[in-house]
């Protein structure tokens, strides 16, 4: 992590609880102590510049990948940590920036200081591009909208393993994110074991799909449970790095996004 990176993940962070007329400072630095640090929050300052001084020196002493650690988390919890509440008789309150907004900046400021990382939902993963990125977010967003929880968690779970710091979880981000896909063939087709064959068969009794691609799709995804299927020809490769990984989440996420869009077209999915 280049110090110009550092230095402006820090300048967020000052600029988003240096409010004169709140004492969030205080606030964070005890919620950080308790959850995060896991140190006595008794041993936390109670002025709030003070609390600022002692977040800012354990700021700068992490490692490149423990700075992205505590991003995440303060990204997180952010509106838990300014939540209204009493303590010593005074009254903290919602902070009037919201989560969304600053994973844009932090997005906006990992752009221009040329990281690999980014935000996906509130996950700082090592996908960069924008259209990658953007489908990933779609099948998250959009597995959310249909009730579709298995994929949604399958998927961000696959994104934390890619993103574990320092040392990613590779072949488990590979299983999670065609579990992804196995749980939405699953509740497409209706059965717990027909899997992608079935959900396609089923979808193309509504809604019409190319038989090349649907032959690709099997071919590719086929009975991913079985000994013969791809999570096994893929994870028993001696080298499963970081290209495979990101191939398999970027290319399952742009499957779920074309199979809940084939389900509402056959009307087997309703926006909710």
């Amino acid at each position: 992590m280049s110090p110009e990176l550092r230095n402006s993940i820090w300048n967020l962070v000052y600029n988003l609880y240096q409010v004169d007329d709140e004492k969030y400072w205080r606030a964070v630095a005890v919620f950080v102590a308790r959850h995060y640090r896991k140190v006595p929050a008794d041993e936390v300052p109670f002025d709030d510049y003070k609390c600022r001084d002692w977040m800012k020196k354990y700021f700068y002493t992490l490692e490149w990948f423990e700075t992205y650690d505590i991003l995440e988390f303060l990204v997180e919890n952010h509106l838990g940590m300014t939540v209204k509440t009493t303590y010593g008789g005074r009254d903290r309150y919602y902070h009037a920036v919201k989560p969304d907004y600053i994973r844009e900046a932090v997005n906006r400021i990992l752009e221009v200081e040329l990281s690999g990382f980014r935000f996906i939902g509130n996950i700082l993963t090592p996908i960069s591009d924008k259209a990658e990125v953007v489908e990933i977010e779609e099948a998250i967003t959009r597995s959310t909208a249909q009730g579709l929880d298995g994929a949604r968690e399958h998927l961000k779970a696959s994104l934390k393993l890619l993103g574990k710091k320092p040392e990613p979880d590779y072949r488990n981000a590979i299983k999670e994110a065609i579990s992804a896909v196995e749980s939405v063939a699953r509740q497409l087709s209706g059965s717990p074991k027909t899997g992608i064959e079935g959900a396609l068969e089923k979808l193309s009794k509504s809604t019409e799909i190319h038989p090349a691609l649907k032959t690709g799709f099997k071919n590719l995804y086929g009975y991913t449970s079985n000994e013969d299927g791809i999570r096994h020809a893929i994870l028993d490769q001696p080298k499963v790095g970081f290209v495979e990984a990101k191939y398999m989440i970027v290319s399952c996420s742009a499957f779920i996004n074309y199979l809940i869009q084939k389900a509402g077209d056959a009307g087997i999915l309703k926006d909710k």
